[in-house]
C-alpha cells in the first residue's frame, strides 16, 4: 500500500450522493464481497493461523473490494457507511477469520470516529488517502498506564515546529500493513492537567523514530501483527494534531460506540461460526452408541441454547447500533450505556464457542481445528476495551448516581 496523506491544497466541488437505489445496490455488492472472503480467509486461517502469519493478504483483498472504505464521506464520494453498516461487515468477516476482522475492526472505528468532529482539512487528509488504500491503525495502549487513557504514559513535548514524542505503545494490531497511525500522548505543558492534556496525532507508517519494540505471538489473534511499538524522539508537525487541546479526550468519550459496537461484532461473528460448525459436525455424524448423534438430548439442549443466545446478541447489538449511536447532552451516561452491548456480546459470545466446543467434542481439541482457532480468539473479547471491569464500574456506578471517571476512583 503507497497511500499518503497529503495535506489538502483547495476545495473541490462537493461530488453528488448516491441515490437510494445505488446504494442499496452498493450495499448488496459489500456484504456479498464480505461473505465470500470470509470463506477465503477461513481457509488461509486454517493454513497460517499457528504460525502466527500476519493476515496482510487479507487486508490487500479488503481494500481491493472496497471495504476498507466504507466510511469515506459522502460529501467526499463516499459509501458514508452507518455504524450499523459497519458492525454487519465486521460480524461477517469475523466468521471467516478472527484476526483479520479485529484488525480491520481498528481501522472501522478510527475512519468512522474521524467523520464526526475533525476540521474539513482533517477529514479530506485521511479520507482521500483512505480513498485509495491507506490503512489506518491506532496503537492507544501505553507501558506504564495501560488503557487508562485519561493518564497517558505516552508524552509530547513541544518544539517550535511541533511536537516531539517518547513512549511506548502496546497491541498496535495491524502495524505490519498499516500506512497511517493515530496516536495518543500526552502533552507535557504545565498548564494541561490530565485528561485534558491527551493530544492525538496522525503519523506516517515507518517515520524516523517509530519502530518494533517487541513482536506480538498472542495465544489470541495471533496474526493481527499486534507488535509493541517503541516511540523514540519522533516528531509530528503541529497539524498533525486532529484536535483543538483540551478537546480529544471528549472526542473519545463521544465516539466509545464505535469501538464498543464493532468489537462485539468481532466476536458476535466468532460465535456464529463456532455454532454453524457444530451443527455441521452433528448432523450425519454416528458413533457404536447411536445411528446419529443429533439424536441425542443434550447437543438438542446446546444447540437450542446457542441458537438462542446468537439471537439475544444479534437484536441486542442491532439494537444499540441503530438507535444509540450519538451521545446527547449526558456524555457519561451515553458512555456507561454503550458498555451494555459490548460488555453482554463478547461474555455471551464466549459461552456459545465453549458450548460448540462441547459438542465438536474431543476432535476439537486437535490442532489446526477452526473450533480451536476461535476458541482460543473469543478469549480476547472481555479484555478489549472497555475491559470487563471497566465496564461493570461504568455501569455499576451509572445506575447508582456516581460518576465513574471521578478520581479516586475506590473510596
Amino acid at each position: 500500500m503507497t497511500a499518503t496523506m497529503e495535506r489538502p491544497e483547495q476545495a473541490e466541488a462537493t461530488p453528488e450522493p448516491m441515490s437510494p437505489e445505488a446504494r442499496a445496490a452498493h450495499w448488496a455488492k459489500l456484504t456479498a464481497s464480505a461473505a465470500e472472503l470470509a470463506a477465503v480467509f477461513e481457509q488461509r486461517s486454517l493454513e497460517n493461523y499457528d504460525k502466527g502469519e500476519f493476515v496482510q493478504r487479507n487486508i490487500n483483498d479488503l481494500v481491493a473490494a472496497g471495504i476498507t472504505a466504507v466510511n469515506v464521506p459522502a460529501d467526499l464520494g463516499g459509501f458514508d457507511a452507518t455504524l450499523a453498516e459497519n458492525v454487519e461487515l465486521l460480524r461477517l468477516i469475523a466468521k471467516g477469520c478472527g484476526s483479520t476482522a479485529f484488525t480491520f475492526a481498528i481501522h472501522t472505528i478510527i475512519t468512522g470516529s474521524l467523520r464526526g468532529e475533525t476540521s474539513p482539512e482533517v477529514k479530506a487528509r485521511v479520507f482521500d488517502a483512505v480513498k485509495t488504500g491507506a490503512f489506518v491503525i491506532g496503537p492507544f495502549t501505553d507501558e506504564s498506564s495501560g488503557s487508562n487513557w485519561t493518564v497517558p504514559s505516552t508524552v509530547a513535548q513541544r518544539v517550535d515546529d511541533g511536537f516531539v514524542l517518547q513512549g511506548v505503545k502496546h497491541f498496535a494490531t495491524g502495524y505490519p500493513g498499516a500506512t497511517h497511525l493515530l496516536i495518543t500522548a500526552g502533552l507535557t505543558d504545565e498548564h494541561l492537567r490530565p485528561p485534558f492534556n491527551l493530544a492525538a496525532f496522525l503519523v506516517e507508517a515507518g517515520a524516523p523514530g517509530l519502530g518494533v519494540h517487541r513482536e506480538w505471538d498472542g495465544m489470541a489473534m495471533p496474526m493481527t501483527g499486534s507488535h509493541s511499538l517503541a516511540i523514540d524522539s519522533l516528531h509530528v508537525d503541529g497539524d498533525d494534531m486532529l484536535f483543538p487541546e483540551g478537546l480529544t479526550p471528549l472526542f473519545v468519550m463521544s465516539r466509545q460506540q464505535w469501538g464498543h459496537y464493532c468489537f462485539a461484532a468481532v466476536f458476535l461473528g466468532l460465535a456464529e461460526r463456532a455454532y454453524e460448525i457444530a451443527i455441521e459436525r452433528t448432523k450425519g455424524r454416528s458413533n457404536t452408541a447411536v445411528s446419529s448423534l443429533a439424536t441425542l438430548p443434550g447437543i438438542q439442549f446446546n444447540i437450542g441454547r446457542m441458537r438462542a443466545s446468537i439471537a439475544t446478541m444479534k437484536a441486542l447489538l442491532t439494537r444499540y447500533a441503530t438507535e444509540h449511536v450519538e451521545p446527547g447532552e449526558d456524555l457519561i451516561a451515553f458512555v456507561a450505556e454503550t458498555c451494555v452491548p459490548k460488555y453482554f456480546v463478547v461474555n455471551e459470545a464466549e459461552h456459545v464457542v465453549a458450548t460448540a466446543f462441547e459438542v465438536v467434542g474431543g476432535s476439537g481439541i486437535s490442532g489446526g481445528t477452526r473450533i480451536g482457532q476461535i476458541w482460543r480468539d473469543v478469549k480476547a473479547g472481555p479484555l478489549v476495551p472497555f475491559t470487563n471491569d471497566v465496564a461493570r464500574e461504568f455501569i455499576g456506578k451509572h445506575e447508582l448516581g456516581l460518576n465513574p471517571i471521578e478520581t479516586p476512583r475506590w473510596l
